[in-house]
């Protein structure tokens, strides 16, 4: 019978462990997209471009957060970019 389980259980594990992977995907292009950014804010002042990202950053975060509340390590990264980007914001808007 426990194997019976194990072997229902493995498919719904595997997909879950494919939801991070394709979060942590994301996330990956996603920082190289933040880093490009930051370094256009830094070069030309273009704020937008970089709470832009930031915001999409968030939106992938809390749309994985969705499906899968009880990771908390996910939820601590998204409590950190939520301040970043409600920062980035803050320097948006005083730049206007």
């Amino acid at each position: 019978m426990g194997f019976v389980l194990s072997m229902a259980a493995s498919p719904v594990l595997s997909w879950q462990l494919g939801d991070r992977q394709a979060y942590n995907n994301k996330m990956a292009l996603l920082n190289v997209m933040l880093e490009g950014a930051k370094q256009r804010a830094v070069d030309t002042d273009d704020l937008q471009t970089l709470c832009l990202v930031m915001s999409i950053g968030n939106d992938v975060t809390e749309r994985y957060l969705q499906e899968h509340s009880s990771d908390q390590q996910i939820e601590q990264r998204l409590k950190g970019m939520r301040n970043d980007f409600t920062s980035c914001l803050g320097l948006l808007y005083d730049a206007q």
